[in-house]
């Protein structure tokens, strides 16, 4: 008996289902209990901040200073406020003011990949709870994940004579600046990806395919890190 046409998209749709499961479990990256979570009492809290298409990690600016490393330079340069948001992103969409509907073409060729891209610093006089309503999530990690996300931070930077930062000529605002990456922005590899990734560097347990957007990173965390 031929199966009907409802059975035959039926049986589709549950083997596109199970593949994206078995995708999204194989890609998925284990955390470090070594890191996370802290100890009690042994914690630094730093914020995971997002605009709902966009995610930076809020970490007080001492610590980044404390480096004395490229990236401790950058935040030199960027602002003298008590906290620092760290984010990175395809230069060309990133960097630009005007308004988002604009830049959709650009944004768009930005996901075919190959184009230069940019950290981005922006320093913050309160602490981000206090600063943003909405979009602000508290996460505690011990001081040497910390120190880790920071130096997976640094590992993004570009480096000019002597490894100093590359600072890009554009800046939007005062208390912020962008920075030349080595990393490559794509389709697969998205601004929240990267946030991810560094979360990950922390000792957090992350899933890839869940953290293209900050919604997906927000349920990730949720289930995986119990935040």
């Amino acid at each position: 008996m031929t199966p009907s046409p409802r059975a035959r998209w039926s049986g589709v749709a549950g083997a596109v289902a199970i593949s994206v499961l078995l995708l999204t479990l194989a890609t998925a990256k284990g955390g470090d209990p070594a890191l996370y979570p802290a100890r009690p009492g042994q914690g630094v809290t730093v914020y995971l901040i997002d605009n709902g298409w966009h995610s930076d990690i809020a970490v007080p600016t001492a610590a980044i200073e404390a480096r004395g490393d490229a990236l401790a330079a950058a935040a030199r340069q960027t602002s003298s406020a008590p906290w620092t948001l760290i984010g990175w992103g395809d230069a060309g969409f990133y960097e630009a003011s005007s308004p988002a509907l604009s830049r959709i073409p650009d944004g768009l060729a930005a996901l075919l990949g190959g184009r230069p891209t940019v950290v981005h610093l922006e320093g913050a006089f309160a602490a981000p709870d206090r600063t943003w309503g909405r979009g602000v999530r508290p996460i505690t990690l011990s001081r040497a994940g910390l120190t880790a996300l920071l130096a997976r931070t640094g590992r993004s930077l570009a480096r000019g004579p002597g490894g100093a930062p590359v600072m890009a000529p554009i800046r939007r605002v005062r208390d912020e600046a962008f920075f030349a990456s080595g990393e490559r922005f794509s389709l697969l590899h998205l601004c929240n990806h990267w946030t991810a990734e560094l979360l990950n560097a922390a000792g957090l347990p992350v899933t890839p395919l869940l953290d293209g957007l900050p919604v997906g990173l927000a349920l990730d965390l949720k289930l995986r890190a119990r935040l």
